[in-house]
């Protein structure tokens, strides 16, 4: 016999083998099947109730109250299993032709979900490893338990008991895994050289002012004593029931119950931190998002209160846990829908508080806040609040509603969000629009909850218009999620995805409150309290490289102070330019259009950029020139810089290079490398699911805002005349391949 012929009967004998085993191991009796089920049942009671455990809510009542739910869920899921196990009996019966089509039909229809169905059959896949695994540990017990198997039936169930067993612990193990573990990518890039950051204080460090502590509150909360017996300041009650849709049913019972209120009588409850000395002191308002409703949310930026009020600001974190979200019940029978306006317009009456108690005599703040300078901060659905509020607040009346009149007109000068929503309210069915005010976002590129950039388009929104001195800052924090910016809501984004989610790629939560604490802290210095110099960390966050934890951050920087050549917001002619005047043109390019970039929600951001792709290889030297007006004066005081925002969409993980050349209208040239600040980097990539739920990362497009000394041009050939110029290029030669969008060029 030949080697092939031996190699077949081998692979035979081999299939004749299993296909024995298979057949042995569906025939080891009753109790083989019956424990079977017991072990699945036990396994799938304890993954289910292990998330619920993980995930659970803070107070005892709502405990209990979800617990129940989930018992009744669980009991449900059971007799519809019962239910289907009928109807795949009934099923049997049609003609098969029909059931062909109908089976091939349905998977057919379901490629339409692409690329999610990948995601799909991957998280289906590992369930019914699970259930096997546990199948074959429950067939083998119940096999050897009944003592009267042949050897061979013995030898299957023993298999089976081992093959199950170590099928549980790699299941077991798989699900204590919190992921890949976080690791940065090699392109970090070191601190350049620029303006010297570092004879600033660090803004994430204590100040010098000692820190004192109070609560403020309606004085009847049933269930935390801060804002009930052990209140410091009470305060009344507003009705916010008209900008609230829902909760009303079983759910606004269980709701106005757990509370002992409804929204005609919402409290203004806050945490406050304040320095101890004279003052005044600038005004911080801090909200959160939406969150366990009973999982207090407002105590999780402790310490951003305690760090600002070390630093001399006035600080409270606004209790609105009222308006979050309720559990289970909620998200089976329904609950509070788009609230967001209320969220804002609860903001501006904390506001009208801390004006009346600043001016009355004797009172605590008398005279203590600077009412001049005021900031919000919201974190989530609190982040697109703190905007609400500053469009709300020199509105006469709100927008959707004229009944409901408003009398604020506050000084609020500086407004930042966390990783915010965007749209969840729509005035008039529109978005909110943010003018002649300072605003800060701030965006985790490994969000699992908030999981685009939503931010970005609010930041769009902000306009300066009165000649004041304003900026904007959207920052992009490679590793950062949603919750660790919020102390009380920790790693898990989903709760409900908990075993799925990949938790290992995200950064330690200390790294991410210092993150924050950078950010914030040189924001609020800047917007409110002049400093200037802390602008530079926002123009380029490397320059704040001995402050923040090692990593990619990415920050979009435009402010009032900057002439702005070109938005692509004009027109659809690709060759005009938004200066009047001038001209676009490219060369060689193989890409080249003008069009919002696509977020990772699959929605347009709000602002237009121009997309330029080049191939050095197929189609020769590319370029892209701005052609300024003959009229056209550079209107500097002091230095200036030429100041442009990119983002890499390219398919490689290489960061790009180019060069920017500035050309007089004498023909006299002076260039620099982009990677004179740095290379452009990838688009920070994130996988949101465990392998091998989830084996491709995903981005989106996020600007960084690029800006390049004119002194260093003049050093490159002091001969141009920056008075005179006629031509900003960019000149795609130092990466072979790329494709980008470019948007925001100007001076500053």
């Amino acid at each position: 016999m030949n080697a092939d012929n031996k190699g077949y009967s081998k692979l035979a004998s081999l299939v004749g083998r299993l296909k024995d085993g298979i057949r042995r191991a569906f025939s080891l009796g009753s109790g083989a099947w019956k424990s079977a089920a017991y072990v699945l049942l036990a396994t799938g009671a304890a993954v289910w109730f292990g998330t619920f455990i993980g995930s659970a809510p803070g107070s005892l009542h709502s405990w209990l109250v979800n617990l129940s739910l989930v018992i009744l869920i669980g009991v449900l899921s059971l007799l519809l299993g019962q239910l289907i196990i009928l109807l795949l009996a009934q099923f049997q019966k049609i003609p098969k032709f029909y059931r062909w089509v109908l089976v091939g039909t349905v998977f057919l229809l379901f490629n339409l979900l692409k690329p999610s169905i990948l995601l799909i059959i991957n998280v289906i896949g590992v369930l019914l490893f699970l259930v096997a695994a546990s199948s074959l540990v429950g067939a083998g017990i119940g096999a050897l338990k009944e003592g009267q198997l042949e050897s061979m039936n013995r030898r299957v169930a023993v298999g089976m008991l081992l093959l199950g067993g170590l099928g549980l612990i790699t299941a077991a193990s798989w699900f204590v895994w919190s992921g890949p573990h976080y690791q940065l990518p090699e392109y970090v890039f070191e601190k350049p050289a620029g303006p010297d950051l570092y004879g600033l204080d660090n803004p994430a460090e204590g100040g010098p002012y000692s820190v004192l502590t109070l609560s403020y509150g309606s004085g009847t909360d049933l269930r935390r004593p801060e804002y009930g017996e052990d209140i410091d300041i009470r305060t009344d009650t507003v009705d916010v029931s008209s900008m609230v849709r829902g909760g009303g049913g079983i759910t606004g019972w269980l709701r106005n119950s757990f509370w002992g209120f409804d929204l005609t009588e919402a409290p203004l409850n806050a945490r406050v931190w304040y320095p101890e000395g004279d003052g005044p002191f600038p005004l911080i308002l801090v909200v959160h998002g939406n969150h366990a409703m009973d999982d207090f949310s407002d105590p999780g930026y402790s310490y951003l209160g305690e760090l600002l009020a070390s630093r001399g600001f006035v600080v409270a974190s606004v209790d609105q846990n009222f308006l979050n979200g309720a559990g289970f019940f909620e998200v089976i029978l329904g609950g509070l829908e788009e609230e967001n306006d209320a969220r804002g317009y609860l903001l501006l009456e904390h506001l009208a508080l801390w004006h009346r108690w600043n001016s009355m005599e004797d009172h605590i703040f008398d005279n203590m806040i600077d009412t001049n300078n005021i900031a919000l901060i919201g974190h989530s659905r609190g982040g697109e609040a703190a905007a609400i509020a500053a469009a709300f607040n020199h509105l006469p009346a709100h927008p959707d509603d004229a009944a409901l009149r408003f009398d604020f007109g506050f000084n609020i000068r500086a407004v930042v969000a966390i990783a915010p929503s965007d749209g969840q309210y729509q005035p008039r069915k529109g978005h909110t629009i943010l003018e002649n005010i300072n605003y800060l976002t701030i965006q985790g590129a490994a969000d699992s909850d908030v999981r685009s950039f939503a931010g970005a388009n609010q930041y769009d929104r902000v306009s300066f218009t009165d000649g004041e001195d304003h900026f904007k800052a959207a920052v992009y924090v490679y590793g950062a999620n949603h919750g660790q910016f919020n102390t009380a809501w920790g790693r898990v984004d989903l709760p409900a995805a908990l075993w799925f989610l990949n938790r290992g790629d995200i950064m330690p939560g200390e790294e991410q409150e210092t993150v924050a604490g950078v950010f914030i802290g040189s924001f609020l210095k800047a917007a409110l309290q002049g400093s200037e110099e802390y602008k530079q960390l926002f123009q380029n966050p490397l320059y704040g490289g001995e402050w923040l934890p090692k990593g990619i951050y990415l920050s979009q920087y435009n402010s009032s102070t900057t002439q702005h050549l070109v938005n692509f917001a004009e027109d659809l002619n690709l060759e005009s330019a938004t200066l009047p005047g001038g001209r676009l043109k490219g060369e060689n390019l193989a890409t080249w259009r003008e069009e919002p970039p696509t977020m990772g929600s699959g929605r347009s951001r709000d602002a237009v950029g121009v997309r330029l792709g080049w191939d050095t290889e197929l189609l020769g030297l590319a370029s892209y020139s701005l052609q300024l007006p003959q009229d056209f004066v550079l209107n500097l005081q002091g230095t200036g810089a030429l100041t442009f925002s990119l983002s890499n969409v390219s398919q490689g993980q290489e960061p790009l290079d180019f060069t920017i050349k500035l050309t007089d209208r004498a023909g006299e040239e002076a260039a620099l490398p982009l990677s004179r600040i740095s290379p452009l980097p990838p688009a920070l990539r994130y996988r949101m699911f465990k392998p091998p739920l989830q084996v491709a990362f995903k981005s989106e497009p996020v600007y960084t805002t690029y800006t390049l000394q004119l002194d260093e041009f003049l050093a490159e050939n002091g001969a141009v005349d920056l008075s005179n110029l006629e031509l900003v290029s960019f000149v795609f030669d130092r990466s072979p391949k790329g494709d980008i969008f470019l948007d925001d060029i100007g001076f500053r």
